[in-house]
């Protein structure tokens, strides 16, 4: 057994994290009045920011190691519209109000990384064939069109530099890190023009703007990375699906307890 972290560890690792950072997203200022809480501090959003992207390493690393990877998209489809139903079910019961043209898209991006790995997933697997030369033209225009998707859901489309990054340096983590890194950088520098050219008129502080424009920590996930021995780790049924199952249920669990909380 090589030494490290196995992907099921770094899961195992990343899952409190993400409970967390949706705990200080989901509840509201209302909630948080009605139970008489302090707000959470802003720095929460900092020191969870390697979830996401370490989710993005790992399937990026299954997409290589998969029998079967149109299963493997199959499987975030499926688990985004299930999630997507989920919710929308949820705020149809609590806040029928809330509905507005704009507010499905919401449901399917919002709290939902299942269309965030699906994107991902298909976008690789467009760059993979694109160069393999498998039908480049085909592979090029559905790249655009999940590019420009991504830009349509919310703005995912600061995310794609992300999965570019892990797949054209698959294998050479130190590659990887330093462009994972520089994008961290590049990040870091579009908050810090934010705040000198808004955030004064507006009296926001820099450290609110680097919580509210938190992605720019993404660099966080490095050692994770560098930790990762490459290895599957527990493979059981449990293990393949926990956060297939997880996911969903502690976000729609902290809806509906915001939900009622605010009723109180």
């Amino acid at each position: 057994m090589e030494r490290g972290l196995d992907a099921y560890k770094l899961k195992l690792i990343a899952i409190p994290f993400m409970l967390l950072d949706h705990i200080y997203s989901i509840f509201s200022y209302a909630a948080y009045d009605n139970l008489n809480w302090p707000l959470m501090p802003g720095w929460i959003s900092l020191i969870t920011r390697f979830v996401w992207p370490l989710f993005i390493y790992l399937m990026i690393d299954g997409f290589y190691h998969t029998r079967s990877r149109i299963k493997y998209l199959l499987r975030l489809v499926t688990a985004a519209l299930i999630m997507f139903a989920g919710t929308t079910i949820i705020y149809q019961f609590f806040d029928k109000t809330y509905f507005t043209k704009y507010s499905y898209i919401t449901f399917l991006v919002d709290y939902n990384i299942f269309t965030l790995l699906a994107l991902m997933f298909a976008f690789i697997w467009c760059l993979d064939n694109i160069k393999r030369k498998n039908h480049i033209i085909i592979n090029v225009l559905l790249a655009i069109v999940i590019a420009f998707a991504s830009l349509l859901a919310g703005g995912l489309i600061v995310f794609l530099p992300m999965p570019i990054i892990i797949w054209a340096f698959y294998g050479r983590k130190n590659k990887q890190c330093i462009g994972i890194f520089i994008y961290s950088l590049l990040l870091f520098i579009m908050a810090l023009k934010t705040h000198f050219t808004i955030d004064a008129e507006m009296g926001v502080s820099l450290y609110n703007r680097l919580c509210m424009d938190s992605e720019w920590a993404v660099f966080t996930v490095i050692p994770f990375i560098l930790a990762y021995n490459g290895e599957r780790g527990k493979n059981t049924k449990f293990t393949k699906y926990l956060f297939y199952v997880f996911f969903p249920l502690h976000i729609w669990i902290l809806i509906i307890a915001r939900f009622m909380i605010e009723k109180l």
